[in-house]
């Protein structure tokens, strides 16, 4: 998927380097010595060469003579002693002026390397200045070498972009939920597994379930953003919060936090609770509404021996683009039929009560006749296919966390968790101050099935 912004780099630094050895060159050929008299006829011979090749594009003969008067007369006045009288100087310029006007503007027609080479292949032909001849030849041959280059990047990104329209044609025709690979399916993971360089992501759809069960969280992600995504379009639009609702849990595997912003259109994923540390509806719902504040903070144990609150407790959130350690894997597991909560997110989402301003809250359901299509499933994987979906739309998001962190059996690492941001005791919940709080009761009905089941 970073194939696109890789050749996008190539050519900038194709161009940086031509720019940069042509402006060297002229200085080059003086042994890099301070630019004299010597110097300037050099110049002034080569940018007589070049108006003489640019008029010949054209099809309009110049004489170099007249060419080189011309530029003698204007930009290299200094050159002839006494230079030329203000008013030939003028009839030089008016003549030039109406050439370019006939020909749309020499300057602006683009240098013909052919031309170039051409001129200058057989310099002892013409009593010309051999040392200028040798420059015009090999600047003209690396321009074009340089040129082609250029051209191979451009038709490279030509094909991706092609790639990418084909693709989204495929992701709207992918049709419903399956239990197997269709063959759209199978196109879509021929193009991840081609382009990908993320090796985490690549290594955990190598297993022919997971690839089935990415294709399905593509179309989740589908029916809860396809009618969003459009209105992004709009000039106050091109950038949405998404917020993720799940069962979380973490393991001891550790990796780098810039897994979670895996691509440019993820601008940052910012987790709220500490490591090993649950969260109450009341956060929940914050976080999803975008109004939680790090000083609304309250920490919980039902443990009284335990010292539940970290210390050091960080004055912000937990920003995965600002990060510089390894977090421990995050993983989420669905909500089924069998919860209660599942009901409730299934009725407030069918009443499109899921979206908030610029946000969009997605809960993580099974779909009622699919639970063995989906499982617990890497954070990372969430995002690469929210970024994967995003990219096709050329659209921004940042992802918002709505879950546990709790380790759940996995062995505990307090150094780890304290060196990347902060943790908790086991058995500890954040929540924070709900006072004075417009609230949507049915979205924290459906919090609160899910958060505040076990402490009530």
């Amino acid at each position: 998927m970073k194939e696109d912004e890789k050749v996008g780099t190539s050519i900038q630094e194709q161009l940086r380097d031509l720019k940069a050895r042509c402006g060297e060159t002229l200085k080059d050929e003086c042994g890099g010595a301070p630019l004299g008299a010597h110097a300037d006829e050099l110049d002034c011979e080569v940018v007589t060469r070049l108006m003489g090749a640019l008029a010949r594009r054209r099809d309009t003969p110049v004489p170099l003579d007249f060419l080189r008067g011309f530029n003698k007369a204007t930009f290299f006045r200094h050159l002839t002693p006494g230079g030329l009288d203000p008013a030939e100087a003028s009839d030089f310029i008016c003549k030039a002026m109406s050439l370019g006007s006939r020909e749309q503007g020499v300057i602006s027609l683009g240098v013909s390397l052919c031309d170039l080479i051409g001129e200058c292949e057989n310099p002892s032909k013409r009593n010309q200045v051999p040392d200028t001849c040798k420059f015009l030849r090999d600047s003209a041959r690396e321009i074009q070498e340089g040129q082609q280059k250029l051209k191979e990047q451009l038709d490279a990104m030509n094909e991706i972009i092609q790639k990418l329209f084909r693709m989204k044609r495929i992701i709207k025709d992918l049709g419903g939920y399956s239990l197997s690979m269709t063959e759209n399916g199978q196109r879509i993971m021929a193009y991840i597994m081609g382009t990908c360089t993320d090796n985490r992501v690549v290594s955990w759809l190598q297993v022919l379930s997971n690839q089935t069960e990415f294709v399905n969280l593509l179309r989740y992600f589908l029916e809860r953003l396809d009618h969003i995504l459009p209105d992004l379009s709009l000039p106050s639009g091109g950038h949405i919060h998404i917020v993720f609702v799940g069962h979380g849990s973490i393991v001891d595997q550790f990796m780098p936090s810039a897994v979670l912003v895996p691509t440019p259109n993820i601008i940052d994923t910012i987790l709220y609770s500490p490591w090993n540390c649950a969260i109450d509806a009341n956060a929940a719902y914050a976080i999803a509404q975008g109004s939680i504040r790090v000083t609304d903070r309250e920490f919980y144990n039902n443990s009284k021996t335990a010292y539940y609150e970290p210390i050091p407790l960080p004055d912000r959130w937990n920003s995965m683009r600002a990060s510089l350690h390894n977090i421990p894997g995050i993983l989420l597991a669905p909500l089924t039929p069998e919860e209660g909560a599942w009901a409730l997110f299934h009725q407030f989402w069918m009443n499109r009560s899921m979206e908030i301003e610029d946000r969009v809250i997605i809960p993580y359901l099974v779909p009622q006749c699919l639970v063995n299509a989906f499982g617990k499933i890497p954070l990372y994987m969430f995002i690469f296919a929210t970024s994967f979906l995003l990219m096709l739309s050329n659209k921004t998001a940042t992802v918002h966390l709505a879950a546990c962190l709790v380790r759940d059996g996995s062995t505990p690492r307090p150094v780890e968790w304290r060196t990347q941001y902060a943790y908790t005791s086991d058995g500890t919940w954040m929540s924070v101050n709900m006072d004075n709080r417009n609230m949507n009761t049915d979205l924290y009905r459906a919090l609160r099935s899910l958060f505040d089941r076990n402490r009530r």
